[in-house]
Order: C-alpha cells, then sequence, then structure tokens
C-alpha cells in the first residue's frame, strides 16, 4: 500500500514492487524467502537505529567541521548510543519493568548532566 496526497486527502492505493536482492555465494544455504527476511530486519534496524540517532542524539549536527574532528564524533555519539542502549536494557530496572522508555531514560541522563545533578537510573 502507498499512501498519496491528493489535494486535502490522503489516498491509498495498492503498489507492486519488484525487488532484486543480490547476496554472497556464502548464502547459498537459504532459500529466497530467507534472505528476504534478512534484508528486511536489516532495513528495520538501520532505520530504527539511524532515526533515533538523527532525532534523539543529535547525529546530523556536527559543532566541528575538520574531517578528521567529523569521523571523531561520529564514533563518539555511535560508542554513545550502542553503549548507553546495552546498559539501559541489560541493568535498566525501570525499563525492564515497562515503568520507563529509552527515550525517557536519556531524556533523564541528558538533563542530569546538563544541571549537575545525578539521577538514579539503575538500581541493583
Amino acid at each position: 500500500m502507498e499512501r498519496q496526497r491528493v489535494g486535502p486527502e490522503c489516498q491509498s492505493q495498492q503498489k507492486e514492487q519488484n525487488w532484486i536482492w543480490v547476496v554472497a555465494g556464502d548464502l547459498d544455504a537459504y532459500d529466497s524467502a530467507t534472505i528476504r527476511d534478512i534484508g528486511h530486519l536489516r532495513w528495520k534496524i538501520e532505520n530504527n537505529a539511524f532515526g533515533e540517532l538523527t532525532q534523539h542524539w543529535h547525529l546530523t549536527h556536527c559543532s566541528h567541521h575538520h574531517p578528521a574532528a567529523v569521523v571523531a564524533l561520529l564514533w563518539i555519539k555511535i560508542i554513545a548510543f550502542t553503549l548507553f542502549h546495552a546498559f539501559a536494557i541489560l541493568h535498566g530496572k525501570t525499563f525492564r519493568l515497562g515503568l520507563a522508555t529509552l527515550n525517557e531514560i536519556r531524556k533523564q541522563l541528558y538533563g542530569s548532566l546538563l544541571c549537575g545533578q545525578p539521577v538514579l537510573l539503575f538500581s541493583g
């Protein structure tokens, strides 16, 4: 299904798409449906990770424009993103109990860094 805006209204239309998946020889043991599913899972990771990095972790803004600084800041943000998620998922009781989302925890942590007041997010 594809949604298009026609004047003031949105209309849904059926849309057929044909995709060609090119894979390495290492995947010969898998059928085409499995390869398609792997590709879609990769897209999901890519969309979720990069979507969150750009919307909540300021990935689009680079305060320094020297090529080495751009790469260093990119790595710092990606490492911070990965470490935060790993730690929050493994040790964040409020997240595991469904009491807070990762975005809420990120906002609390960011606010505590700005204000200089520690916040207790990961209790034992």
